[in-house]
């Protein structure tokens, strides 16, 4: 026979430079792919907290404030880009996942402790990357719209156009609900069940908008320019602590994200691939507490603007035996507050970042063993008007990862790396008079670890057609990790504790049977101490974190029919305070949803929250109970 060539091409045909390949990595990481959630009224909360060492607070139902731990790291301690470009303000306060439209996402990327070096900052927890929608050739386009409880309101329209070189893509959506759920208030006196009643939420509604636009140009096969626009505004009352009708405290957001990217590959002898970045970033907030019915000191109207200038360049030399990447990340971000009420005149900060990472990842013995080591150097100087709270510092992260796939269907990796993380503006200072601040805080320096083993095999039976395992452990040792305690009014402030150690396990199994069936379970369990030296502190659990979390969901698939239901247990552990005096109840939910395709037409019913569960995860602001949505979307 003559020679037979094979060729084979990743997995994800919309993959590009600076992206990251998984198979290139020794981190444990998760994908979620877009068609996990199309059609469904939820946010993007909703859609990470299934998978294992995430966790998601919130303080009310659909577009309220929420962030994500993993492994439970803080949301500070969590980094979130959207196609490379950061979402952490050195403003602070962690990313709030509800300012993300789902419309406009493609995947979602999880990766879990050790942070890739396409990244230009590492973490504790970890990275979430949020990809959105890429043209694809040819004509696309699609419109949806959704109706649930609250008088929760979703449109959303999409158009694609790539007719050969040249291409176009506009997303857009609106979402907004009343958020008027009905809880019970023990108004503050939980021994006292005297005083308690049933009310509606107050002041809870919300509504945002937001617009996608790209334009991308193919000037030959390996040169490529592409320009992203997006804006988005909302709109969102804040219901006080006691749910006072009369509250109109409110906070406003607008952002504007600019991209202009270069892509160039197969450059020079060594077949380099480069992409090249420029970015501009502008978040301009608005809070509105002229009654004092929420803040600490006061009626407060504060306009706060965030302006961040980033340049970014990432350099990409395989060969048979290695990958090579380098990225050069500078970043200027300005912060600025202003007191609209006349009052005294805060002091504007900036932030100057310039970041180099190299990794090398070698594979030996027929790519069995891979090596990927690392190191990251940033540097970093804060300017302020008041000299005496600038810092200039210098910090090296290394990292090291090891992977060995003795057969194809087992991998066992292990991976290390020292990270450091700067306290933000708002840990500074505090903020929106919810938080106090304390300029003496200093940076957080730690460790990660973990190591663990992936089994994915498919089977010749006729009931169990594929499985996959994973089990892996965990530990983050730091020093000066910043923690925020709260009080029992909810207020809070950050501190240094001067030591802590997070450690645990997870572990997940995902099984296709009968052709129609996928069962999915995950579980963490985490230990969060605290080894702080103050006596109402040391020994004590960190707040904020459950120490169990469980999930498992049931799909089925027949034919143009999806069904599925899932049940969530997080447990133990979650205190609201750092002396562990104000512990949270558990969370329990039950969900469960259909979806049927017909002809271009995407119908889906979710029944959220069945047990009825009132829970919350920030003191004295409740979760919504049992809610249903239901939407439609039409595919062109």
């Amino acid at each position: 026979m003559d020679a037979v060539v094979v060729t084979a091409e990743k997995a994800d045909a919309d993959f590009q430079t600076g992206d990251v390949d998984t198979e290139q990595i020794s981190g444990f990481s998760s994908v979620i792919k877009r068609e996990e959630f199309e059609g469904k009224m939820e946010d993007l909360s909703e859609i990470i907290e299934k998978e294992a060492g995430v966790q998601i607070h919130q303080s009310g139902g659909l577009g309220s404030f929420s962030t994500v731990s993993l492994r439970g790291s803080s949301s500070e301690q969590v980094v979130i880009y959207m196609d490379g470009v950061p979402l952490n303000e050195a403003s602070g306060g962690g990313v709030n996942l509800s300012n993300i439209s789902l419309s406009d996402i493609a995947s979602l990327e999880i990766y879990r402790g050790i942070t890739p070096v396409n990244f230009g900052k590492s973490s504790v927890g970890g990275v979430i990357n949020i990809k959105t929608l890429r043209a694809e050739k040819g004509l696309h386009a699609s419109a949806g719209g959704g109706y649930g409880s609250f008088n929760a309101r979703s449109l959303s329209a999409f158009v694609n156009h790539k007719p050969d070189k040249w291409d176009y893509l506009i997303s857009a959506d609106y979402l907004d609900a009343d958020n008027d759920f009905e809880f019970l208030n023990d108004n503050g006196t939980e021994l006292n069940p005297l005083d308690d009643r049933w009310e509606d939420r107050n002041n809870a509604e919300f509504d945002q908008k937001n617009i996608l636009g790209k334009l991308g140009y193919d000037f030959t096969k390996h040169v490529r320019a592409d320009f992203h626009y997006q804006w988005f505004s909302k709109n969102q009352g804040l219901p006080n602590w006691r749910n006072s009708e009369k509250v109109d405290t409110s906070l406003d957001t607008e952002r504007n994200i600019s991209t202009l990217k270069l892509t160039a590959n197969d450059l020079g002898s060594h077949h380099l691939n480069t992409s090249t970045r420029f970015s501009f970033f502008r978040e301009e907030e608005i809070y509105d507490d002229r009654g004092n019915y929420i803040g600490l000191s006061g009626d407060q109207h504060n306009k706060y603007i965030t302006t961040r200038y980033e340049a970014n360049f990432f350099l990409e030399w395989l060969t048979e035996f290695n990958s090579v990447s380098l990225l050069l990340d500078e970043q200027h971000e300005i912060y600025e507050s202003e007191n609209m009420l006349g009052k005294e005149k805060t002091d504007d900060k900036s932030r100057d970042t310039f970041s180099i990472g190299l990794q090398d990842s070698v594979f030996l013995f027929q790519d069995k063993l891979m090596l990927t080591p690392g190191i990251r150097c940033m540097f970093l100087k804060d300017d302020s008007e008041d000299d005496e709270t600038s810092r200039d510092e210098t910090y090296f992260m290394p990292q090291f990862g090891l992977r060995y796939r003795p057969m194809q269907w087992l991998t066992f990796k292990t991976n290390v790396a020292k990270y450091v993380r700067e306290p933000s503006f708002f840990e500074l200072f505090g903020d929106r008079g919810f938080f106090y601040g304390n300029e003496d805080l200093k940076a957080e320096k730690g460790i990660n670890f973990d190591a663990g083993a992936e089994i994915t095999r498919k089977t010749s039976h006729d009931w169990l057609k594929r499985f996959s395992l994973n089990l892996v452990y965990f530990r983050s040792d730091v020093d000066d990790l910043i923690t925020r305690i709260y009080t029992t009014q909810g207020y809070g402030r950050s501190e240094n504790v001067s030591s802590s150690c997070i450690q645990g396990i997870e572990a997940g199994i995902k099984l296709d049977f009968f052709d129609i069936f996928r069962l999915i379970a995950n579980a963490t369990w985490q230990d969060t101490e605290n080894e702080s030296e103050k006596k109402d502190a040391d020994g004590k659990k960190l707040p904020g974190r459950f120490e169990e979390s469980y999930l498992t969901r049931l799909e089925a698939k027949y034919k143009a029919l999806k069904l599925h239901t899932e049940y969530i247990v997080e447990k133990d552990g979650y205190y609201y305070d750092t002396p562990n005096l104000l512990k949270a109840e558990d969370k329990e939910e039950i969900n469960a949803g259909i979806s049927w395709l017909f002809k271009s037409f995407l119908l889906t019913f979710e029944a959220k929250n069945l047990g009825d569960d009132h829970y919350e995860d920030f003191n004295g602001y409740p979760l919504p109970g049992r809610s249903y949505f239901v939407s439609i979307k039409y595919n062109y």
